[in-house]
């Protein structure tokens, strides 16, 4: 039955391009009115966001919270979007960006989160007297990674590198991050993952180092720390130890320039295999999120894709339709690199209307 309602999508969701009324026989689940800014909007809004649905995530760049028609400010995105990752600017905020922050999160439950790179220990959150002079406590170090080893008690070969003292050092450096978080009162923690393309080092190249990381960082962040906060690895999660699984609540995959359902089932069949011994296959489902390159597509919603039922359209749309074949489960959601690039050309038309095939709203 399940697989049957998600064809039905599919076909519907071929016609969208020329008629949004096309949906308005489907019970909704969320109705988003026009031009309406009244409590009873936004107390609505925000008591669908706490439902379980499939999300429409993205990471936002370029974010100073001024400046015209609302092109760099969290203000301007879908109300409907659940979560945003901050690509660079998290800290050290103006006034317009705090204003703006807590805009979109108090009144519209919108969920923003600080994202970074994990690379080598201290990345982000070292000092600058530490990075550049090389000082600590006053002692000047020959190089930086003695400096780092003396700053955080361990950096590769320096400090102490007993399996003890590593570990020691990675969870200073998680309670450090968590702190960082917690001063501007972010909604969670989104790691970007990448050790095979670039972005190894002496952490995100070690998985048991890693497993170490995440474990501390879940009891700020997670399903398992009772906060509330989100916790997602992008990027490379299937590369993680599986006992990392499910400390986190999101999946989310760089599937750039995706063609159809082939490529997503082989990018799914990979999580499957690394953490269907700790979780069902509807749970990571449930928790994985395809993503498009909106640097890059950000005038078109992706590349030409095939679903598996021969729906041609384009990608964040057709990842927004994947189903798995006798499942009664929903995807977890679908997201974009840098979609705010797409407002100054299409007003987020993509990202508005992949939310409307997600959770369908009468018009």
């Amino acid at each position: 039955m399940k697989k049957l309602l998600y064809i039905i999508f599919a076909v519907i969701g071929s016609l969208m391009f020329i008629q949004c009324s096309d949906w308005t026989e489907m019970e909704p689940t969320f109705t988003e009115p026009v031009n309406i800014n009244g409590e009873e909007y936004y107390k609505a809004l925000r008591e669908y966001k706490k439902t379980k649905h499939p999300i429409v995530f993205g990471w936002y760049s370029e974010w100073t919270g001024t400046g015209i028609n609302m092109n760099n400010q969290l203000r301007g995105i879908p109300d409907s979007m659940d979560i945003v990752s901050l690509w660079g600017g998290a800290f050290n905020l103006t006034e317009a960006q705090k204003s703006d922050l807590k805009e979109v999160r108090e009144k519209k439950g919108t969920r923003i989160l600080y994202c970074q790179h994990i690379m080598d220990i201290g990345r982000s959150h070292t000092p600058s007297s530490v990075e550049k002079d090389h000082m600590v406590d006053g002692k000047q170090y020959g190089s930086l990674e003695e400096a780092m080893a003396a700053y955080w008690g361990w950096y590769g070969n320096h400090g102490d590198t007993s399996v003890e003292g590593v570990e020691k050092a990675i969870r200073k450096y998680a309670r450090v991050i968590i702190d960082s978080i917690n001063k501007y009162q972010y909604d969670g923690f989104d790691i970007d993952y990448e050790p095979n393309y670039g972005y190894g080092g002496n952490i995100s190249s070690y998985p048991d180092r890693m497993e170490i990381l995440i474990d501390e960082l879940s009891k700020e962040f997670g399903p398992k720390s009772g906060t509330g906060r989100i916790f997602m690895v992008d990027g490379e999660p299937q590369t993680l130890n599986t006992a990392s699984g499910p400390l986190l609540d999101y999946y989310v995959i760089q599937a750039y320039y995706s063609s159809g359902d082939a490529d997503l089932d082989n990018r799914f069949n990979k999580l499957l295999r690394k953490f269907g011994s700790v979780e069902d296959e509807a749970t990571i489902l449930r928790k994985t999120v395809w993503c498009e390159d909106f640097e890059k597509h950000k005038g078109d919603g992706g590349p030409r894709f095939t679903t598996r039922d021969g729906v041609v359209t384009y990608s964040l749309k057709g990842m927004a339709l994947y189903y798995r074949p006798e499942m009664d489960t929903r995807i977890g959601g679908v997201g974009a690199y840098r979609f705010n690039l797409c407002r100054p050309i299409n007003d987020y038309f993509f990202m508005r209307e992949v939310i409307q095939v997600l959770n369908p709203a009468k018009h």
